[in-house]
C-alpha cells in the first residue's frame, strides 16, 4: 500500500484543504506565527486567521498569547484520534438520519396503493428490481407462476427475507432453480405465464415475454384488483397438482 498523501487524509476527515494545510504545515513547525503559517500553508493571508480560529474551537491548536502570538498544534496522535472521533460521531448521527428517512418512507402511505399500472422498461433487470420491491411488501402469501432460473439475485433475495417473515410461498416454475427450494414450496411446470399474486390480492403480471430480446418490456401492477388475483390464484391451485416436484 503507497504512502497516503497527508492533506488528502486530513481532509476525509472533516477538514476542509486550507485546515488540512494548516494542520499538516504545524506537525512540522510545532508552533508559528500567522504569516509564517500562511505562507508554509499556501493559505492566503486573508483567511489564515479565520483557518486558524476554526482549528482552535475543533481543539486541534492551542493559541499562545504574546507578542506576536504563537500558535502551537497538539500532539499529533491526539489531533488525528481527535478528528477521528468527531468523524465517527458525524457517521452516527447520519445513521440515524437516515435510519429515520427510511421510516418515513416505508410507512408514507403509497399513493397508488389501490390503483393499476402499466409499466414499461428497456432492461429485464429493471422488471427483476420493480417485482424485487412488490415481493418485499408481502405480508400473508405469495403464489408465482414464475421462470426464475438461478441467476434472478433479486427475486431469490426478496423471497428468501419473505420466508423469513413467515409469508407462504408456493412456485410453479418453468425452471427447474434448486435453490428456490430453499426459501418455498416450488414444483416444476412450463405454463407461459410470469406472474405473482401477492396476499392474495395483489398481482404483478408480465405482458410481454421476458426470454426474447426486445427494445422493451411490458408489465402491470394491479394492487387491489381481487377478480384477477381471483383467477389467477384459481389457476394456479388447480396447475399445482399437475407440477412436479424435484
Amino acid at each position: 500500500m503507497g504512502e497516503t498523501d497527508p492533506n488528502t487524509l486530513l481532509e476525509k476527515l472533516g477538514l476542509t484543504e486550507y485546515e488540512a494545510r494548516t494542520v499538516s504545515t504545524l506537525f512540522k513547525l510545532k508552533e508559528a506565527e500567522a504569516p509564517a503559517i500562511s505562507r508554509s500553508a499556501q493559505v492566503p493571508k486573508t483567511r489564515v486567521y479565520d483557518v486558524l480560529e476554526k482549528l482552535i474551537e475543533r481543539n486541534i491548536i492551542i493559541e499562545i498569547k504574546g507578542r506576536p502570538k504563537l500558535y502551537r498544534i497538539i500532539e499529533p496522535e491526539k489531533a488525528i484520534d481527535s478528528l477521528i472521533t468527531a468523524k465517527k460521531e458525524q457517521l452516527r448521527e447520519l445513521e440515524k438520519d437516515a435510519v429515520s428517512l427510511k421510516e418515513s418512507i416505508i410507512t408514507y402511505p403509497d399513493k397508488d396503493e389501490f390503483g393499476e399500472k402499466m409499466m414499461k422498461v428497456k432492461d429485464k433487470q429493471d422488471f427483476e428490481k420493480i417485482l424485487g420491491q412488490e415481493l418485499s411488501k408481502a405480508n400473508k402469501t405469495i403464489q408465482g407462476l414464475t421462470e426464475i432460473t438461478d441467476d434472478h439475485d433479486i427475486i431469490y433475495e426478496e423471497l428468501v427475507k419473505a420466508k423469513k417473515r413467515n409469508v407462504t410461498i408456493k412456485l410453479l416454475n418453468a425452471y427447474q432453480s434448486k435453490r428456490l427450494k430453499d426459501c418455498c414450496k416450488v414444483r416444476h411446470l412450463e405454463h407461459g405465464l410470469n406472474a405473482f399474486i401477492i396476499d392474495g390480492k395483489k398481482v404483478v403480471l408480465a405482458i410481454s415475454d421476458f426470454k426474447k430480446s426486445k427494445p422493451a418490456y411490458h408489465f402491470t401492477i394491479l394492487n387491489d384488483h381481487q377478480p384477477v388475483a381471483n383467477a389467477l390464484s384459481h389457476y394456479f391451485n388447480a396447475q399445482w397438482e399437475s407440477g412436479k416436484e424435484y
